[in-house]
């Protein structure tokens, strides 16, 4: 496998919960602290003051070759950076997959397309996707992480504020479907569904199976994932899907819905209602559904070290794809 450097686990005890949950969410942040029961979500003043004490650095690119999936836009537009040793990137104009395959002999056939989150704003590349597909890769997944296309923002950090502050004057308590709306969210859709049409397509150029393919998301990756996951056609029809702290649009469960794993924090203020009504719909569907509630983590938890219960959701991930058939043991 192809690794990034590791990122540094950090402890952010001099900031409120409510700061933490802001930039965990948008720019990959970590979140080491127990926290209270669902809040209200952050308010412009506690993003301004977070980012005016953390202002993203300029990063590089990943090492890994990208694989574009779309003549549209372009590469150069992209703009990488750190919040606290973590790489995120906005500004994506053409979307990409990034593929973390398993060492040679390794691979069981299933792969996995991880879609990570940031508001449509931008993506925690590293927390929400390099740090997933290592994981899984290790034990015989092959892995592509999406760079989906993202709403334009201002390319210094007193407009991403901006742009951010907007945005987030969307949220409300206790969403229980994608109230953050993004006039991106339909191309990021047909990112996802791109995605899987191309894994699907060059499934044999990677030792995949073409009826094991997932699709995995993070918050608005997460939102991604369920908009694929209600709109697709044969060749994109992902065979399974993970949702970890997503949300799920308006619209009917397809008849021949994927299994989904599902995972959120129960002190989540931002999306901790809505992983519930995926499952209920799920359910209600007669659909294969699991459903994971972590006490603590707050939102935007992914890969990091939080101190809770919450670092375990990609055992049980890993566990449900082979209880599920989906993925063998690792070789």
């Amino acid at each position: 496998m192809r690794f990034l450097s590791p990122a540094p686990t950090f402890t952010l005890s001099a900031m409120t919960h409510r700061f933490v949950v802001a930039l965990s969410m948008l720019l990959g942040m970590t979140a080491n602290a127990f926290a209270d029961p669902p809040a209200a979500p952050p308010t412009p003043k506690e993003f301004e003051a977070i980012l005016q004490a953390h202002p993203p650095q300029p990063a590089s690119p990943p090492e890994i070759r990208a694989i574009q999936l779309s003549e549209v836009g372009s590469p150069a537009s992209a703009q990488w950076e750190t919040m606290e040793g973590w790489r995120t990137v906005r500004n994506v104009t053409q979307p990409a997959l990034y593929p973390v395959l398993p060492a040679a002999g390794k691979a069981n056939g299933t792969s996995v397309i991880i879609a990570p989150g940031g508001a449509f704003l931008s993506l925690s590349f590293d927390t929400e996707g390099m740090e997933v597909a290592k994981y899984l890769a290790a034990r015989g997944i092959s892995c592509f992480v999406l760079t989906y296309r993202l709403d334009a923002t201002p390319r210094d950090v007193d407009g991403l504020l901006h742009a951010i502050v907007e945005r987030m004057g969307q949220a409300r308590p206790k969403m229980t479907h994608g109230d953050i709306s993004s006039p991106d969210e339909p191309v990021a859709q047909a990112d996802g569904l791109s995605a899987i049409a191309y894994v699907r397509t060059h499934a044999a150029d990677y030792s995949i199976d073409a009826h094991r393919i997932g699709l995995m998301g993070f918050s608005a990756g997460g939102m991604t994932t369920m908009n694929v996951a209600t709109s697709y056609q044969a060749k994109t029809r992902p065979d399974f899907i993970g949702v970890i702290y997503g949300a799920m649009p308006e619209r009917a469960v397809p008849k021949d819905a994927p299994p989904a794993f599902i995972a959120l924090a129960a002190d989540d203020p931002l999306l901790g209602y809505a992983s519930i009504p995926i499952f209920d719909a799920w359910r209600e569907a007669g659909k294969s559904v699991e459903l994971h509630i972590y006490a603590h983590g707050s939102h935007g938890f992914g890969m990091r070290k939080v101190g809770t219960s919450a670092e375990h959701w990609i055992d049980d991930y890993y566990h449900w794809m082979l209880a599920e058939h989906i993925a063998s043991p690792a070789k």
